[in-house]
C-alpha cells in the first residue's frame, strides 16, 4: 500500500497540527486542520510526550505569515513557498495580496496526496507545482530559471523564498538547498523556521523522538547550526529569534534566550541576499 496512504506523513501531521484558521484564538487542547485522516493520533501523542511542540508550530506558521505581509508591504511581488503542505483558510497568496494584489504565488511541495489538493484548490489565484523541498534544481525549473521556462515567477526579479512549517527539519543538508537558490537567483528574500534546542530542548528531542517512531525525520538543530544555515543571507529585523518574538523593526525580549516557556522552541529569521540586502 502507499505510504502515503497507510501511514502518517509530514504533510498530513502538520495539518492535524496547525489550525484550518489560523484567526482563531489558539487552543492547545484543539487538534484541527481537516485533510490528516489518521494521523491525528500522532499529533496527540506530540501533544502528551512533547507539550508545547504543537505551540511552537503554531507560532512559525504566524511568523510565516507575519514576515510575507512585512515583505508585500515593502514592494515584493514574487513568492515561492517551499513545502507548503495543504491548503489553509489564510494561505501565502491571501495574504500577500491583501496588501499587494498584483502578487504571484508559487507553491511547491512533493506529497502526492498535497499535490492533488494543491492544484484543486490553489491554481485558481496562483500556481502550484511538485517539487521536492530538498533539490534545488527541481525548485529553480519550476520557478522559472533560467527565465522562458515554464515557471510562474521572473528569476530577474527579487523572489522570497518562504520554507514552509516543519521543512527545514526534514533535510539532511538544508543550508546547500538555501545556498544553491541564492547562487542562482539575482536577489531575493528567504523565509524561514526551525525548530531548535537551544531552548526546552527537551520538547525539541522529545518531538524528534515521536517523529522516529512513525518512519517520519524531524532534526531539531542549534540557533548556530540554523545562523550557520543562513550565512549567505544578511538577517533583517531582530536576526534569528523565537518566532513569537519576531518583529520587522523590534530586538527580541529579553525572554527569547532563556526558553523557560514550552512552546517556544521554534525559532524564526528573514534574509535577504543580492540587490535587496
Amino acid at each position: 500500500m502507499n505510504a502515503e496512504l497507510s501511514g502518517p506523513t509530514h504533510a498530513r501531521v502538520l495539518d492535524a497540527l496547525l489550525p484550518f484558521d489560523l484567526d482563531r484564538p489558539y487552543d492547545p487542547d484543539q487538534l484541527s486542520g481537516k485533510d490528516n485522516f489518521g494521523d491525528r493520533d500522532m499529533a496527540a501523542l506530540l501533544a502528551r510526550r512533547a507539550p508545547g511542540f504543537r505551540a511552537s508550530v503554531h507560532a512559525g506558521q504566524m511568523f510565516l505569515l507575519r514576515a510575507v505581509a512585512e515583505l508585500a508591504r515593502a514592494g515584493v511581488s514574487q513568492f515561492a513557498v517551499i513545502g507548503c503542505g495543504f491548503p489553509r483558510k489564510r494561505n501565502v497568496h491571501t495574504v500577500a495580496r491583501e496588501i499587494n494584489p498584483a502578487a504571484h504565488v508559487l507553491y511547491l511541495d512533493h506529497d502526492a496526496v498535497v499535490s492533488v489538493y494543491g492544484r484543486a484548490l490553489l491554481q485558481a489565484e496562483s500556481r502550484f507545482a511538485r517539487a521536492d523541498p530538498g533539490d534545488p534544481a527541481a525548485i529553480l525549473a519550476a520557478i522559472g530559471h533560467p527565465l522562458g521556462t515554464t515557471g510562474l515567477l521572473d528569476p530577474g526579479e527579487p523572489i522570497a523564498l518562504v520554507f514552509g512549517s516543519l521543512v527545514l527539519e526534514q533535510l539532511d543538508a538544508p543550508g546547500q538547498v538555501i545556498a544553491e537558490l541564492v547562487a542562482a537567483l539575482a536577489s531575493g528574500y528567504v523565509v524561514v523556521t526551525h525548530i531548535c534546542t537551544d531552548t526546552v530542548t527537551d520538547v525539541a528531542w522529545r518531538a524528534a523522538a515521536v517523529y522516529t517512531e512513525h518512519n517520519l525525520t524531524l532534526r531539531p538543530r542549534t540557533t548556530r547550526d540554523v545562523t550557520t544555515m543562513l550565512a549567505g543571507v544578511k538577517l533583517l529585523g531582530p536576526g534569528l529569534t523565537v518566532a513569537q518574538d519576531w518583529t520587522p523593526a523590534h530586538a527580541p525580549s529579553s525572554s527569547a534566550g532563556t526558553g523557560e516557556a514550552s512552546g517556544r522552541c521554534c525559532w524564526a529569521a528573514l534574509g535577504a541576499w543580492g540587490a535587496t540586502r
